[in-house]
């Protein structure tokens, strides 16, 4: 009995590594044939993106997880060399949902994009200012448009790093960037003007925010105020604000219920215009809107 058990074993051996080979080379996919796919199509893309040398641990994102950060440039290498950067003129990127912009270091910029299967695309040109700079920053300005228009594809460098590949006229290379840390500590405002939707008021009345390590503080029009903070990133979320209790005209007491409504739903902030501006991006119920501020007057 029990060599005819072994027998019927040794026959099922070879069977049994057949089915295995089989199985295992089912499961190969089959070469493509050579193909003509236009190099702006997400194959084509693909095939480019895997001959650039990458940084190690990365991987791809959905837009959302880079959208509302501002991001500064801290590393650039360009066909494997490294560009010197210049700390006194940083270079920043901000993606909105619809359009990117920032610094170059020199002019402020902004362009339409479009983030699909992990492609940057940006179908329109970039705009900017005009301002003149001195040849060192210029001639990085033109090197990061040119790099970023030629730019295809997005992805993170773990932890808190964004790399946007590109491959220009030039060469291959990547952009790295980092969160910007935050610039609201012991920096002074006036409220310029409050916009909701495409409404923009000015602000007659001196409205003013000061902001110390964990606190801020200010006129809003009539009473003093004060209020802690927190913020990471470009993330901002205020606590609820203590205020004297003067009375004032009913204009101005309007005005200043209005805008500490606003300040304690901002959201987000943005200081742009090289450090001359701040943007608070405030959601109040139905209502988003932005509350505009400069720096003081001398």
């Amino acid at each position: 009995m029990l060599q005819k058990i072994d027998f019927t074993f040794k026959r099922l051996i070879p069977m049994l590594v057949g089915a295995i080979t089989i199985a295992a080379f089912s499961r190969i996919p089959a070469q493509s044939k050579t193909s003509t796919t236009p190099l702006n199509s997400v194959s084509a893309q693909s095939k480019i993106l895997a001959t650039i040398p990458r940084p190690g641990n990365l991987y791809q994102p959905d837009s959302s997880a880079f959208e509302g950060i501002t991001w500064q440039l801290s590393e650039w290498k360009s066909k494997g060399q490294s560009i010197r950067l210049l700390p006194s003129h940083p270079i920043t990127i901000r993606f909105d949902g619809k359009r990117l912009g920032g610094s170059t270091g020199c002019n402020d910029y902004s362009a339409e994009y479009q983030f699909q299967n992990f492609q940057l695309h940006l179908p329109r040109a970039i705009i900017s200012t005009k301002r003149g700079c001195i040849s060192a920053v210029a001639n990085r300005e033109n090197w990061f448009v040119s790099a970023l228009k030629a730019s295809y594809a997005v992805a993170f460098l773990k932890p808190d790093k964004l790399i946007i590949e590109y491959k220009a006229a030039s060469g291959k290379g990547f952009l790295g960037f980092t969160p910007m840390r935050s610039q609201l500590k012991n920096t002074d405002w006036h409220l310029s003007s409050i916009t909701i939707g495409s409404t923009t008021q000015t602000t007659p009345q001196p409205i003013t925010l000061k902001f110390t390590a964990d606190s801020i503080g200010g006129s809003a029009g009539c009473n003093e105020y004060s209020a802690a903070y927190e913020a990471s990133r470009n993330r901002i979320k205020i606590g609820g604000i203590a205020t004297t209790e003067k009375m004032c005209s009913l204009s101005q007491m309007q005005l200043e219920q209005s805008f500490l409504a606003k300040l304690e739903t901002v959201q987000r902030y943005e200081i742009i215009n090289h450090a001359q501006n701040l943007k608070l991006f405030f959601q109040q119920g139905n209502q988003a809107g932005v509350l505009t501020f400069r720096l003081p007057d001398n």
